[in-house]
Formats: C-alpha cells, sequence, structure tokens
C-alpha cells in the first residue's frame, strides 16, 4: 500500500488488514488516506462529513468494534514533520477502536480547520464518547454538535480559554504553582454568562 489510499500497508496484522479490506469494499479508497506507524496499527483519515457513517458501519460489522478504547484531539498547528497529514490541518480528532472477537485496533482520524472546529457527536455510537468529548472540548475548544451536555469537565467553570491549544501567549502556559518574579501570568476574568458552559 502507498501512503494516500486505504490499502494494505505492512506489517499490518492479518486481522488488522481484513478490516481496511472492508473498508474499502464499503467506501471506496478514495474515502481514504492511510498514515503509516511503527506500532503497524490501521490509521486512516476520513472526511468529517463521512465520519459518523464509517464509526457505525465499524460498530455494526459482524465481529465488531465494539469499545472506543480512546477518543481525543491534537493541536497541529505548530507540527514542523508533516508528513502523513493531509494539507492544511490545524487541529486532529481520533478515535481509536478495539474489536474484542477480532484482536485488531484501528484508529480513525479527522482532519479541522482552525476556523471550523466543529465534529458530530458518537455518544450515540458508543456512550462513553460522552465524557471524551467533553474533555475535548473543554482542552482545545473543539464543539461536539448533538452532544447531550458538552460542558467542562477538567477545568474550572471560571476558566478562560482551552489549555492544549498551542496559541500564544502566557495565558495558554502551564502556569507555576508559585507566581515567577517578571514573568506575566493570567488573571482569571469572571466570564459572562451567556458564553460559559458549566456542569458536571
Amino acid at each position: 500500500m502507498t501512503t494516500g489510499s486505504a490499502l494494505y500497508i505492512p506489517p499490518y496484522k492479518a486481522d488488522d488488514q481484513d478490516v481496511v479490506v472492508e473498508l474499502n469494499n464499503r467506501f471506496g479508497p478514495e474515502a481514504f488516506t492511510a498514515q503509516p506507524t511503527r506500532t503497524g496499527m490501521p490509521v486512516l483519515w476520513v472526511a468529517r462529513a463521512k465520519l459518523v457513517e464509517v464509526l457505525t458501519f465499524l460498530r455494526n460489522l459482524p465481529k465488531p468494534y465494539v469499545m472506543l478504547y480512546d477518543l481525543h484531539g491534537v493541536d497541529e498547528r505548530l507540527r514542523t514533520k508533516r508528513q502523513g497529514l493531509p494539507d492544511g490541518v490545524d487541529f486532529t480528532v481520533f478515535y481509536h477502536l478495539m474489536s474484542i472477537e477480532r484482536n485488531s485496533d484501528v484508529m480513525i482520524k479527522v482532519a479541522l480547520s482552525e476556523s471550523d472546529l466543529s465534529v458530530p457527536t458518537v455518544t450515540g455510537i458508543w456512550p462513553n464518547a460522552n465524557w471524551y468529548e467533553r474533555e475535548v472540548w473543554d482542552m482545545f475548544g473543539i464543539d461536539f454538535p448533538g452532544h447531550p451536555h458538552l460542558t467542562r469537565i477538567m477545568m474550572p467553570p471560571t476558566w478562560e480559554g482551552h489549555p492544549l491549544r498551542k496559541d500564544p501567549g502566557p495565558c495558554h502556559r502551564v502556569r507555576p504553582v508559585q507566581p515567577v518574579p517578571g514573568q506575566a501570568t493570567c488573571s482569571r476574568k469572571k466570564p459572562r454568562a451567556s458564553s460559559l458552559k458549566t456542569g458536571a
């Protein structure tokens, strides 16, 4: 398999290769871009418009991918080595899925631009996506339309911004427990009620 087509990239295990073939047969190789990895796990980029359909297909396969093992985001804007990434990607949302019956893992990724940070919720496919998606919103500001309760889960409700974004400025750096003399600090302003997402 060559990078850019969702066929076979060594060293996929036989069990992992099967799901790539099944995805190709259902959606066509043009629907995916493959990203080689050191682990050999299939990592496939898919367009946001196809995401829910692809994930639903994987969840409903014979020997399905029943476990959403991980879901999170990555701020790619400062990445210098971009081999394997789609052109113009600013943020990534990834879905690490596991099939117990297949002994197989697969990762689906979606590329987002900074101006459009929105991905449909998958809580209707895997209920445990609820807290994962809340954390991604909390850390990166990525929206998940359709989520039943998209509120902060890690940071306090008065926190401004999203701490894992690689934006410039001291407000997005890890703050020391004790202020460092001469170093700029951020104040926590009370946010407007209309713009605050709160709740547990």
